[in-house]
């Protein structure tokens, strides 16, 4: 690799290999020419110098001509270098180490919680001290790594769809109480209560959860009775205290009183059902189904939005929306260059301009090493649309 001075560096400049700012950042890939946007950048970070192992292949522009071809193409964009994409990329070096760990012990906490809701559903003791273990782990986790709620939900957690919903919810109300500044003593008490709210699914047929077709009305009227099943179990099996027990009984409420099985309404229902409410619904739609497939982040979410104030409190919705995005972490995108990104970090003021980590060139090739792009850097680039793996091309189990 050499060096070339940034006070050298014209636009218009093309290398044959990547132009790097340090051995993790790109500022342009291969054959991409160098802008006045992206030297203008460099020095505002008082980065003098950037390295190469490629050769100068195009000179920088002398006038309005230039060689490319003058086709009215989206202008791809390279990496950005603001605050927040500097911190989300060492966050990400973060989450890459250690989310193998993470995936094992994903499967021991779906392990642990399969066999305490056995043991609940069996009237046999509870140990609810494993469970409490467990939401002390996964507080830890997410504030040790924050992007560790994108790998969340790929990872497996259980063969059992309840445990495993349980479990991802449980990862989005932390995330949530964390941008409400929860403590993590309270953050481990809502981790908890999101872990037990379904418990008094296990009383139930499971063919109620897994069915392909539509409820009977019978059927239905069954299903409504588990939060208040749940809240006895817990209460009288289970040993858990009753501001905890409370979310099993209040997660299907909704803000407008039209929820269930008291119908309350507003500040009626304790705050830590309403977030339950918010991330139990979220959740479910990105977890496939017999009856149907499972949706995108940015489909959930927009679902969650139509629906407001009349199931959620706006509040909480509001904070939602902030720390998740309107694509929310995890989403795979298509920008207005054709480039293809991963959401990884959420902007509450404008939740449509993410910062992606860079997934897929214009061409659908897949970037050399980790390459950022934060969105309120570029108004001229905007989303398109939200992507599934499948029709990205990218494997995010093995790429993440």
């Amino acid at each position: 690799m050499r060096k070339l001075k940034v006070a050298q560096l014209k636009p218009g400049m093309v290398f044959d290999a990547p132009v790097y700012i340090d051995p993790n950042n790109i500022l342009v890939q291969a054959k991409q020419e160098l802008s006045q946007k992206d030297i203008d950048r460099l020095k505002k970070w008082g980065i003098e110098e950037v390295e190469t192992s490629g050769q100068l292949v195009q000179e920088a522009k002398s006038g309005p001509s230039s060689n490319f071809d003058t086709k009215e193409e989206p202008t791809p964009v390279s990496a950005s270098f603001s605050a927040e994409a500097l911190r989300l990329h060492s966050e990400y070096e973060q989450l890459r180490k250690t989310r193998n760990q993470f995936r094992n012990r994903l499967a021991e906490y779906g392990k642990t919680l399969e066999q305490n809701w056995k043991l609940l559903n069996e009237k046999k003791q509870f140990d609810n001290q494993s469970v409490l273990k467990i939401s002390q782990a996964l507080v830890e986790d997410i504030f040790t790594v924050p992007l560790i709620i994108i790998a969340a939900r790929y990872n497996y957690v259980s063969s059992n769809p309840m445990i495993a919903h349980a479990v991802h919810a449980a990862c989005y109300g932390i995330h949530l109480g964390k941008a409400l500044n929860f403590s993590r003593p309270r953050l481990q008490e809502v981790c908890l209560s999101l872990l037990l709210m379904d418990s008094g699914m296990t009383r139930l047929p499971m063919d109620l959860y897994t069915t392909k077709k539509d409820l009977e009305d019978q059927e239905k009227n069954a299903i409504r009775t588990h939060p208040l099943i749940g809240y006895k179990m817990l209460l009288n099996d289970a040993r858990v205290k009753a501001s905890l027990a409370v979310v099993a009984l209040q997660h299907q409420e909704s803000f407008n009183g039209k929820g269930y099985p008291q119908g309350l309404s507003g500040g009626q229902i304790d705050v830590m059902a309403r977030i339950a409410r918010i991330v139990d619904t979220y959740s479910a739609q990105l977890e496939e189904r017999p009856y149907r497939e499972a949706k995108l982040p940015y489909d959930a979410m927009k679902n969650l939005l139509s629906l407001g104030t009349e199931q959620y409190d706006p509040k909480l919705l509001r904070a939602f929306l902030g720390c998740m995005g309107m694509y929310p972490l995890g989403s795979l995108i298509e920008l207005s260059t054709g480039q293809i990104g991963l959401v990884v970090g959420a902007n509450a003021e404008k939740p449509l301009r993410p910062v992606l980590r860079l997934m897929r060139d214009e061409k659908q090739l897949p970037y050399s090493g980790l390459s950022f792009l934060d969105l309120m850097e570029y108004t001229q680039v905007y989303i398109v649309r939200a992507i599934s793996e499948k029709e990205s091309g990218v494997d995010l189990e093995q790429e993440m």
